[in-house]
């Protein structure tokens, strides 16, 4: 079989393994062996949960083959800021300045399946779908628009033109109301399921009159979504109600709500809901469902399926705690986010003493007064043990909760730790911030092998914590965050000399003035940068001819 022709396939059938690795014994046979390899390598890791003892093997020859071969592999980048390589091909692309031809060898090339686009300043509104062909169009499954600002002039046209739309969903936050717009480009996709519509917070024109919702009911009353996003849509109790009893809410199985001006009695609404409506994920973040009508809302029967709950900015917080613990939400939960919501360490008693899920990935309790005893808490909880993403963002922790975190040998497999904004400077503090020897304690705990990905951004450590992350023997992060501490050249020194650096993916060195002028030299000529390293320095002062040194080695990769 010809190459083109089985790029041909797996254009054709995105979806599908087997053309990816039947291509894959091809190369092999030609003398592609790392290409062969990192197709295979992929397809095994979109296969498995992050959990699993094979991942971080796989992950990391993922990168190892990338890294020394994306140039090759992967040669248009130009109109591209970033790309996404998912079971061996690029397939979720961002759109800088894209042209006509540029986009015809993309898609020819990539089973591309995710487009999105960018703001850029003085850009013309419809270049993105001006300069894409409609074969391409026809290609694209997934739309994001969400950082466009606003729709491009030709968006309904072209996209109702399809003739045989193989779209699934289409994200439009963010931007200016495109509620007629969207309808317009979804008139020739009456009747098909999409898999998600997002719709929230939607810019408007001061005083320009309340959004009408009547249209978008009518429409999700004739076409079946099942994720919908409508965070700050100005939905009230009443179009809740008209929404989840329509006939297509049986299919709905995540739903953002939050933000809007739903009052107390909403959570009658999901008592009132599709008989078959059963609801995976719930955001009610920012409205009275996440606080007083919180125990209602759980017991209804639309949500005794939930596994995913956001209730961020909830108040009510020790009440809310109990609630949680006795639900039946919290013994199959997967996430639980409730940033922002005021909970002192005390109030998570109910939720620590109890069996609770079994699988939780995800805990998010960022922006709260968890303090050391809140950390204590946790790590005795029987349910911690199972967690790969934990944000403790901003809780007035210290270096003793960093210990605890350390010696509870309770976090085996989490791969996401955030720890930023836990400084001095934290209003009501009483001093508390971590520093180096929080980070020593961390680095020093074999039970922590498995982290990935860790933040430390504004908080009171120097270059000595940097070392022992980087070079923490039971460690290797492929991401970074030390934005805004106040790091000295020292810092850029012992980053550049360690061959650790090779295996990040993401740095975030912003906010850092110290390191301006020609002080990051070192990093941005040290044979360890790896060209897939996402580099933050924005609010730095950088030398052009530094500057220069990272665009040519990191491309649109470097942020500045």
């Amino acid at each position: 079989m010809p190459h083109d022709a089985f790029l041909q396939a797996i254009i054709a059938n995105p979806d599908d393994d087997l053309p990816r690795l039947v291509y894959a014994d091809y190369l092999d046979e030609t003398g592609a062996a790392d290409r062969a390899e990192f197709i295979r390598v992929q397809c095994q890791l979109a296969n498995l949960e992050e959990h699993e003892p094979q991942f971080r093997e796989l992950e990391d020859r993922e990168h190892a083959l990338l890294a020394a071969n994306e140039a090759k592999w992967f040669r248009l980048q130009r109109g591209l800021s970033e790309w996404v390589w998912r079971r061996g091909f690029v397939d979720d692309a961002t759109d800088r300045e894209i042209v006509t031809a540029e986009a015809e060898e993309l898609f020819d090339t990539q089973p591309i399946s995710t487009w999105r686009t960018i703001y850029l300043r003085d850009r013309p509104r419809d270049l993105v779908l001006r300069e894409l062909p409609d074969r391409c169009l026809s290609q694209i499954r997934h739309f994001d628009f969400s950082n466009s600002l606003w729709l491009p002039a030709e968006f309904d046209r072209r996209i109702a033109a399809i003739e045989r739309p193989q779209f699934r969903s289409f994200d439009l936050s963010d931007i200016l109301d495109p509620l007629p717009t969207v309808l317009a480009a979804l008139r020739n996709h009456a009747g098909r399921p999409l898999e998600k519509l997002e719709l929230g917070n939607c810019l408007r024109v001061e005083f320009e009159p309340a959004i009408p919702q009547k249209p978008l009911l009518e429409f999700l009353n004739r076409n079946p979504v099942a994720q919908l996003g409508l965070q700050g849509r100005e939905i009230s109790s009443v179009e809740l109600g008209q929404l989840v009893s329509g006939v297509n809410a049986a299919g709905l199985r995540r739903l953002d709500i939050s933000d809007n001006p739903i009052g107390p009695e909403a959570y009658r609404a999901f008592e009132q809901a599709r008989p078959s409506m059963r609801l995976q994920s719930l955001d009610v973040s920012g409205t009275s469902l996440a606080g007083i009508s919180l125990e209602p809302l759980l017991n209804t029967r639309a949500l005794e399926s939930l596994t995913k709950l956001e209730i961020n900015g909830c108040g009510s917080a020790r009440r809310n705690m109990d609630v949680l613990a006795r639900s039946q939400f919290w013994t199959q939960a997967t996430q639980l986010r409730a940033h922002s919501a005021t909970i002192p360490a005390s109030t998570l008693e109910p939720l620590c003493q109890s069996d609770g899920p079994p699988a939780l990935r995800l805990l998010d309790l960022a922006d709260n007064y968890l303090r050391a005893e809140g950390v204590q808490l946790l790590s005795e909880a029987a349910w911690v043990e199972s967690l790969t993403w934990l944000a403790l963002t901003a809780n007035y922790l210290d270096n003793e909760a960093c210990a605890v975190l350390a010696r509870s040998g309770r976090f085996r497999h989490l791969r996401t730790l955030h720890l930023a904004h836990n400084n001095i400077r934290q209003e009501s503090g009483d001093g508390e911030q971590i520093t180096d020897a929080g980070v020593l304690a961390l680095t020093e705990s074999a039970s922590l092998s498995n982290l990935r990905l860790l933040t430390l951004s504004q908080t009171g450590i120097t270059y000595r914590a940097v070392y022992s992350v980087l070079n923490a023997p039971h460690w290797r992060l492929s991401g970074l965050g030390i934005a805004g501490c106040n790091l000295k050249a020292q810092t850029v020194q012992i980053l550049a000399e360690s061959p650790r650096l090779a295996r990040l993916n993401w740095l975030d060195l912003s906010g850092n003035p110290l390191l301006g002028g020609d002080r990051l030299r070192p990093l941005a000529e040290s044979p360890y940068l790896s060209p897939l390293c996402e580099l933050d320095c924005g609010g730095l002062d950088i030398a052009p001819d530094v500057q220069a040194v990272f665009r040519e080695r990191l491309g649109v990769r470097f942020g500045y």
